[in-house]
C-alpha cells in the first residue's frame, strides 16, 4: 500500500481544456487520457473534461476504453492499439467504442469494414500503418471509407526540427486522398507549430495535466507523501548504498516514505515542497525511502509531517527538468500504477 496522496484540482483541468479551445477555436480539443489518464486517474479526470466541455478521448488500451465509456455515455472514445489481441469490429461496437486500425495486418483481417479510424506512421516509428511504403498501405485501403485519419509527430517539442515538416508534408499526401475524413496530427506540442499542423482534432495530452506546452495552464495534481524519519549526520559521514554520498557539513535528513518503488524521478538536483520551501533531494532513492536535506527546516520539521513531490508550484514540469527529462507528463505518466 503506498504511502503517497495524489490530490487532483479538476477545476484546473477545465481550466487547462478551455484555455486550449480558446487558442485554437476552429479545431475540435479531444482529450488523451491514456495510461489512467497519466497516471491521475480516469475516475479523476473524465467528469472534469466533460464539464469543460470535452466531445472525444483517446485512449491506447481496450480496457482504458471500457473505463472512459463507463464515465460517459455521450463522448466518442478512439482506441489506439486496436485489434492487438482477439477483440473483433463487433466487440468495438457492443462496447460503444472507435477502434483505430494501426497495422497493416488488422486491415486485411477485417476487410469488409467501413468508415474506420485509420493512424498512419509517417516518422513518428513506433506506431501505425507505414506511411512511406504508400503501395501497400493504399492496397490495404483500396475501396474503404475512412471516417477518421491521424498521424503523430515525432519531434513537436523542437519546433526547428525539419522532420516536423517532412511528417506534415507526408500526411497531407494521404489527406488528399481522403478529403472527407476528419484528420488529427497533432498533440499538444504539435500547437505550436503553425495552425497547418492542427487540421480537424487536437489531441491533448500533456497539456490539458499543466504542462508548459500550454502558457497559462494550471499544475492539475500535487503528490504528497510522509516524513518517516528524521536525523542529524556530522560532516564525513555517509548516508544510503555504497556510501556514495558523504556529508560536508552537519546536516539533518528527513527520509520521505517514497522510492523507486513508486514511480518517482526524484534524484539528486530534484527538490520537494515543504510548506511552500523547497528542500533538496540528496541521493537517487531507494525501493522506498528518498533522503532529503531539512536542515533550512530543522527548528519546524517533525516526523508524519507531508511534504509535496510536486504541486502548482514545483510543478511536474520544474521536477521533470530537474530530474534531466523531457516533459512533466513523463513525471505523472509513472504513476499509472498508482
Amino acid at each position: 500500500m503506498s504511502t503517497m496522496n495524489l490530490v487532483v484540482f479538476p477545476e484546473n483541468l477545465e481550466h487547462n481544456f478551455r484555455l486550449m479551445q480558446q487558442n485554437c477555436p476552429q479545431t475540435e480539443i479531444a482529450a488523451v487520457v491514456k495510461a489512467n489518464a497519466y497516471g491521475l486517474g480516469i475516475k479523476n479526470v473524465i467528469p472534469a473534461l466533460l464539464i469543460a466541455g470535452c466531445k472525444t478521448f483517446f485512449v491506447n488500451r481496450l480496457s482504458e476504453g471500457v473505463a472512459v465509456r463507463s464515465l460517459t455515455d455521450t463522448a466518442t472514445v478512439f482506441v489506439l492499439d486496436a485489434f492487438i489481441e482477439s477483440e473483433t469490429p463487433q466487440n468495438y461496437k457492443d462496447l460503444k467504442l472507435t477502434p483505430v486500425f494501426s497495422t497493416i495486418e488488422s486491415l486485411y483481417r477485417y476487410p469488409s469494414e467501413q468508415n474506420i479510424a485509420v493512424r498512419l506512421d509517417t516518422g513518428f516509428n513506433l506506431a501505425g500503418i507505414n506511411a512511406f511504403d504508400k503501395e501497400t498501405t493504399m492496397r490495404a485501403l483500396n475501396g474503404r471509407s475512412v471516417s477518421f485519419l491521424m498521424s503523430h509527430l515525432a519531434c513537436a517539442e523542437r519546433p526547428d526540427n525539419p522532420k516536423n515538416k517532412k511528417q506534415l508534408d507526408l500526411f497531407l499526401q494521404y489527406a488528399a486522398l481522403f478529403p472527407h475524413a476528419r484528420k488529427s496530427l497533432s498533440a499538444s506540442f504539435g500547437v505550436s507549430l503553425g495552425k497547418e499542423y492542427w487540421f480537424d482534432v487536437i489531441r491533448t495530452g500533456a497539456s490539458l495535466y499543466g504542462s508548459t506546452a500550454l502558457p497559462g495552464s494550471r499544475s492539475a495534481a500535487k503528490l504528497t507523501a510522509k516524513i518517516g524519519w528524521l536525523r542529524w549526520f556530522d560532516a564525513g559521514e555517509s548516508l544510503g548504498y555504497n556510501d556514495n554520498f558523504i556529508f560536508k557539513k552537519r546536516t539533518l535528513v528527513a527520509s520521505v516514505l517514497v522510492g523507486s518503488g513508486d514511480g518517482i524521478v526524484h534524484k539528486q538536483g530534484c527538490f520537494v515542497d515543504y510548506r511552500g520551501q523547497l528542500l533538496p533531494v540528496l541521493t537517487p532513492p531507494a525501493t522506498n525511502y528518498l533522503p532529503i536535506d531539512a536542515t533550512s527546516v530543522a527548528d519546524c520539521i517533525h516526523v508524519s509531517d507531508e511534504v509535496d513531490l510536486f504541486n502548482t508550484e514545483y510543478t511536474p514540469d520544474r521536477l521533470a527538468v530537474d530530474a534531466g527529462m523531457e516533459v512533466g507528463a513523463d513525471v505523472l505518466i509513472r504513476l499509472n500504477s498508482f
